[in-house]
């Protein structure tokens, strides 16, 4: 048990250490949906808060809305040393349910702004609070199991990261490189019964393979959460005699 906390703790430490990431990636939402009409939501904390909708139209197709939001102090002496972040996306997706697994496959956009202590070269060499402003492009598969009790869920990101600006007192630099990242990440939810309301956890990665980008981001993140998943049941047919 001891040794288990003791790894929890390093892994939440990793989650809040970055020199000043100003791309924080959200919470993946991974509705695996199990019918036409369902809806869930779920609110979740680590980085920051992750507040996340989704909704089944068909048997086939869902969609989905996220809100993401860090607000910290990342520096005991500095009151400047800070990090902001806010970010806000939609999607839309096609999910297959069978009886002991689900797959779908989610597309979407997204607007974020982030905000954090660091040396921008555009600025001079003396470290700033800058905001950048960006658009994300994804495209989010995901595959996971049915079960009434425990259900995991392993999903991949591929984000497309496109900084439009960068910002500090009213003076604005361009910048125009965006940025492929791999997203992967676990996610694992406890049922409570019968009941709607569910318990989930989530780890993930977030790398580029571009080298060296001009914008800090944060390589790790650790959710905990809770949801509530209403309606949605697969209908029961009945063999004939």
């Amino acid at each position: 048990m001891m040794k288990s906390i003791g790894i929890v703790f390093v892994l939440l430490s990793l989650a809040t250490f970055s020199c000043a990431p100003v791309y924080i990636p959200n919470v993946h939402n991974a509705p695996l949906f199990r019918g036409a009409g369902e809806f869930q939501t779920s609110i979740s904390f680590g980085e920051g808060l992750d507040a996340q909708g989704a909704v089944s139209i068909t048997n086939h197709i869902g969609i989905m809305g996220n809100y993401n939001y860090v607000s910290r102090n990342t520096s005991d002496t500095n009151d400047e040393d800070y990090v902001r972040h806010k970010f806000w996306e939609a999607g839309l997706g096609y999910y297959e349910n069978a009886d002991k697994m689900s797959y779908e496959i989610f597309g979407g956009y997204g607007r974020g702004e982030g905000t954090s202590y660091g040396s921008y070269s555009w600025f001079g060499p003396t470290e700033l609070n800058a905001t950048g402003t960006y658009q994300r492009f994804f495209i989010q598969p995901s595959i996971g199991s049915n079960d009434n009790i425990f259900n995991w869920i392993v999903s991949t990101r591929i984000s497309l990261v496109d900084f439009e600006k960068f910002t500090y007192d009213n003076v604005v630099a361009s910048y125009d490189n965006p940025v492929l990242f791999f997203e992967p990440a676990f996610t694992g939810r406890i049922h409570f019964g019968k009941s709607p309301i569910y318990s989930q956890f989530q780890t993930g990665f977030s790398f580029t393979t571009q080298g060296d980008t001009v914008f800090d981001y944060q390589p790790f993140q650790l959710s905990f959460g809770i949801g509530l998943r209403l309606g949605g049941k697969p209908k029961v047919t009945t063999q004939p005699e």
